[in-house]
């Protein structure tokens, strides 16, 4: 019995069409698999004449053309990437571009921070780089950010890009040029010094430098091309899905001993997490003794200050810096 029915399941497997065939069903070859005849990228190029701080580029050098081509060929094809660039570019450009305005800077400077951290304002690097501006611990504090175990400036997104901007105008004027100024901000003022000596070159596009130093000034380049035209490139995002910026009142607070993060919240109205979002400087579950200027929501100020009147407060001892945000 078992020997009849395994014959008779393969004579099944026999016919023409298989087991899943019926009566009037056509066999045929396959259908044909759509080829890259139907479906066709469309090819960007960057702009053949590009200026970058009122600086022009190098474009006719075939080298300085390439290594451009490269980023930019990478930045406009990393479609999701790029897509949030311009989300979160409306939301941090005009605070951004304000400060640059009121230090007479140029704002092509903005796209730096976009090479740094993709407008992550919360970026860490793997060597320790933290922040929008991605500052490591001693240059952080050499320009005024305090970095300790309790307050972490580099994610105050304000007094951030207030030391970045000071930093960028200091090696301006130290190495004259923008592209050299922005090498020295990734690889450090010495790494370049030392380069330009011991090369006898004083321009960024003919340094030899480390090869993500190298790439660094034209990701800032590439973003900047895409940023400006979007549409050009392909992206032409709604108003409505780009992020507005974020609005929050700021109040100067001062305390005696350190106060949970649940406190604060509770004092103006909202969450533990909702209150770290506002101010991912502050380390840890509560905020220490010292003067602090908080953002809150919006409109919840005077709720603030009345339930903070009920915890002790009084002026900080003169040794506790303060923070900015």
């Amino acid at each position: 019995m078992v020997l009849i029915i395994i014959f008779m399941l393969a004579g099944l497997w026999l016919l023409p069409a298989g087991v899943s065939a019926g009566p009037g069903v056509p066999v045929g070859p396959p259908p044909k698999i759509a080829t890259s005849e139907t479906l066709r990228f469309p090819y960007y190029t960057p702009p053949s004449q590009l200026y970058f701080c009122g600086e022009p580029v190098p474009l006719n050098d075939p080298a300085v053309k390439e290594a451009l081509d490269r980023e930019f060929i990478i930045a406009v094809w990393s479609r999701a990437q790029t897509i949030m660039w311009l989300k979160r570019a409306a939301r941090y450009f005009p605070t951004i571009e304000r400060k640059l305005r009121a230090r007479n800077l140029p704002l092509d400077l903005q796209y730096v921070v976009v090479a740094e951290s993709d407008l992550r304002t919360t970026a860490r690097s793997f060597a320790g780089a933290l922040g929008p501006w991605q500052f490591m611990g001693p240059t952080a504090q050499r320009f005024n950010l305090r970095c300790d175990k309790s307050v972490d400036q580099r994610l105050a997104f304000g007094a951030a890009t207030d030391a970045a901007l000071t930093y960028l105008q200091h090696l301006h004027q130290l190495f004259h040029t923008w592209p050299l100024a922005l090498a020295a901000y990734n690889a450090g003022e010495g790494r370049v010094q030392k380069a330009m000596a011991v090369q006898g070159v004083h321009s960024y596009y003919h340094l030899s430098l480390p090869a993500e130093t190298e790439r660094y000034v034209f990701r800032v380049l590439a973003a900047k091309i895409i940023l400006e035209d979007p549409a050009r490139y392909g992206y032409d995002i709604p108003k409505d899905q780009l992020y507005a910026p974020k609005e929050y009142d700021q109040v100067r607070l001062t305390l005696a001993k350190a106060v949970p993060i649940r406190t604060l919240a509770e004092a103006c109205g909202t969450y533990y997490k909702a209150f770290k979002t506002l101010n991912p400087w502050i380390k840890g579950n509560s905020l220490c003794a010292g003067t602090f200027l908080l953002k809150i929501p919006t409109g919840t100020a005077p709720r603030f200050q009345a339930a903070m009147r009920q915890v002790e407060t009084s002026a900080p001892a003169p040794s506790s810096p303060g923070v900015k945000n």
